[in-house]
């Protein structure tokens, strides 16, 4: 059990600490009552405690009539506010660089945000209208939800405007995707997003959160941590190995032409230094002839402040799920999207197969 896991004990119906029940206190109902209804609003509570140091608790409630900035975008003919403190920047992307810019990963549309991948939902998907234009410019909305960035796709945006946050009426309270409505100066009502709503309902978005829930709710194993995302990638004789996406910089296709050879490891220039290339069939330990093409797909990984490509045959899909807690060697197995796959603990790895080379290659 992790740390957070045992602090959001005190959340559970019954869980007390009080020696002997008084009238007044140690049945085990106090804090669970506060869970419960600040659930019921759409809020969360969260603790965070350290021995010796103190305890911070965080409530998080929904917006009500307040006066807050907002972006406000438009999609489908509609308008949508989001809290500024929500959107870290906007991009916008014309011409024919909008119809390649996104690049899907089976269901997944990712874009390359400087270098970085960055999951992408569209709004108009999570409101079920009909698909954007090809032709249309690209404008996302970078947002960040409980440290969790992602690219919210519009048709446009309109204004920044301060707008007064009214709740939501009872119809729509139950709607993960609304925190509040607003009138707008011309008297037309736009909704206020929700973006952690967004996220949590979104397959393409994945929001590790630890779970309390008590009475009639499942259970989690201690061996067990929240669901994660993972980049599927294939070698081999059609082997799948599980790369945590957290573990991702880039995605990138090199020319096999420019791979070179220093001290019996291939290595690449690659933004003004050397790289060293890791052949991901060499980690897990798995056979079979590579195709042959101009380019070889790598998976760029920040390694000691270096980067390193780990080599794959094809990039399949990325998944969400739950791992096991304790994994002390390189390579788990485990079935993941209905296959056996081996879950690659990219750290040790590395530390195995490219660390002296980095030592080497900051000498120099």
């Amino acid at each position: 059990m992790s740390d957070r896991e045992a602090w959001h004990l005190i959340f559970l119906p019954g869980f007390s600490t009080a020696a002997q029940v008084t009238n007044v206190s140690g049945r085990g109902v106090g804090m669970d009552v506060v869970k419960t209804n600040v659930e019921k609003i759409g809020g969360t509570v969260e603790v965070v405690s350290e021995l010796g140091q103190g305890t911070t608790l965080r409530v998080r409630i929904p917006l009500t009539l307040a006066i807050v900035p907002a972006l406000l975008v438009n999609c489908g003919g509609d308008r949508y506010a989001i809290p500024q403190r929500e959107v870290l920047e906007l991009v916008r992307v014309d011409g024919e660089k909008a119809r390649t810019a996104v690049e899907l990963l089976h269901d997944a549309p990712v874009y390359r945000l400087r270098g970085n991948l960055l999951p992408l939902v569209n709004l108009r998907e999570v409101m079920a209208l009909p698909g954007r234009d090809e032709n249309d410019a690209l404008t996302i909305a970078v947002l960040s939800a409980d440290g969790q960035q992602f690219g919210l796709v519009v048709d446009g945006v309109v204004a920044t405007e301060e707008i007064v946050v009214k709740p939501l009426g009872r119809m729509l309270r139950s709607v993960p995707i609304f925190s509040g409505a607003t009138i707008m100066g011309d008297g037309r009502v736009a909704l206020i997003l929700d973006v952690a709503g967004i996220a949590r309902v979104s397959s393409s978005v994945s929001s590790a959160r630890t779970e309390s829930d008590g009475g009639g709710a499942r259970e989690r194993s201690a061996d067990i941590v929240d669901r994660v995302p993972l980049l599927i990638v294939a070698t081999g004789e059609d082997t799948r190995v599980a790369i945590p996406l957290a573990d991702v910089a880039r995605l990138e296709e090199i020319p096999v032409d420019t791979i070179e050879q220093t001290r019996g490891r291939e290595v690449v220039q690659y933004r003004g230094e050397i790289m060293p290339l890791v052949r991901v069939s060499e980690l897990v330990g798995t056979y079979g002839d590579s195709p042959v093409g101009e380019h070889v797909t790598a998976v760029v990984h920040a390694y000691k402040g270096r980067q390193v490509g780990i080599v794959v045959d094809r990039i399949v899909d990325i998944v969400d799920t739950e791992l096991p807690q304790h994994r002390d060697s390189v390579t788990t197995t485990l079935v993941v999207a209905d296959r056996v796959t081996e879950l690659l603990d990219v750290t040790q790895a590395m530390a195995g197969v490219v660390g002296s080379l980095f030592d080497d290659l900051v000498e120099v």
